[in-house]
């Protein structure tokens, strides 16, 4: 797709962005920000006029100096704070009708058609501490033809809303073709693993479908249940296309 102006791209139906910066981010984070940084800068020039004024040049040059240096030191975590700000700002994902639009800083943009999207892998990730802190980072990646894999921030706002449509746009256009190609016989690979009619292959195992129970899917790990009482665990980090994967074993084995 030759894109080269942002307004060939067409009206966006959604965008997910990461934090934008608003009008009201400028009144109740930056300025008072800026005014801690500023307080001290200005108590230091107060300093050193009082003491140029009542005690000459070399009382201004040393009231003030202990001030100057606290707002200069109080700059640095101010300057990372604000670009760390600029770039969540600048990080979205907009859904066209034919595709995605990534937009990550500084400037770097990736334009996927539908069409170009061969794998998507969806997982989540708790973290807790202590048992007093618990939370659960979701991630998601794009795989496609054009680029590496495109990871989505698992901090963007409504990106539940943002993996289903990606989801149900991918899938219905994915899941007849690779379908078909594994009716037709061919091995279709998701991710680390793949299939064929005959058996279920990992990167350094092959086994036969009459030797496999079952499959299911317990806490982002998923399962294939062996004959022998034994079964084989994949994180479903290294899998991709799952529900469709999932879909053809069920359905067609």
């Amino acid at each position: 797709m030759a894109k080269s102006k942002r307004s060939d791209l067409g009206t966006p139906i959604a965008r997910y962005h990461l934090k934008e910066i608003r009008w009201r981010d400028l009144l109740t984070v930056f300025f008072p920000l800026i005014l801690v940084v500023l307080a001290p800068v200005g108590y230091g020039l107060w300093r050193t006029l009082y003491g140029y004024s009542s005690f000459g040049p070399a009382a201004a040059s040393t009231w003030g100096r202990t001030w100057f240096l606290i707002g200069a030191f109080l700059v640095i975590p101010l300057l990372f704070y604000t670009l760390s700000r600029l770039k969540k700002a600048h990080t979205w994902i907009e859904v066209y009708s034919w595709g995605l639009f990534f937009h990550f800083p500084p400037g770097r943009k990736r334009l996927l058609n539908w069409e170009d999207i061969q794998g998507i892998t969806s997982y989540s990730v708790n973290k807790s501490f202590l048992r007093f802190i618990n939370k659960t980072r979701h991630y998601l990646i794009i795989h496609s033809r054009r680029y590496p894999p495109l990871h989505s921030h698992p901090g963007l706002h409504g990106r539940e809303g943002l993996k289903k449509t990606i989801k149900k746009q991918v899938y219905t256009r994915l899941r007849p073709r690779l379908l078909q190609a594994f009716q037709g016989g061919e091995i279709i690979p998701f991710g680390e693993v793949a299939i064929s009619k005959h058996k279920f292959m990992l990167p350094k195992q092959e086994i036969p479908w009459e030797y496999i129970d079952g499959i299911t899917v317990q806490k982002g790990i998923f399962i294939v249940k062996l004959s022998a009482e034994k079964r084989i665990e994949i994180p479903i980090r290294k899998i991709q296309n799952i529900e469709i994967l999932i879909h053809i074993i069920k359905t067609e084995i």
